[in-house]
């Protein structure tokens, strides 16, 4: 069986911010951050 691979999707809003950027360490230049799906079978 092979390992399964997840990436966080970041989902941008009004009142999103920018602190969970450098929070879970990700190399995304995104602003107003709201939400962080860490583990879902949602596609981007």
């Amino acid at each position: 069986m092979y390992p399964l691979k997840f990436e966080p999707i970041l989902k941008q809003v009004l009142w999103g911010g920018d602190k969970i950027i450098p929070f879970k360490q990700l190399n995304d230049t995104l602003d107003r951050v709201g939400e962080s799906w860490e583990l879902s079978g949602v596609e981007n």
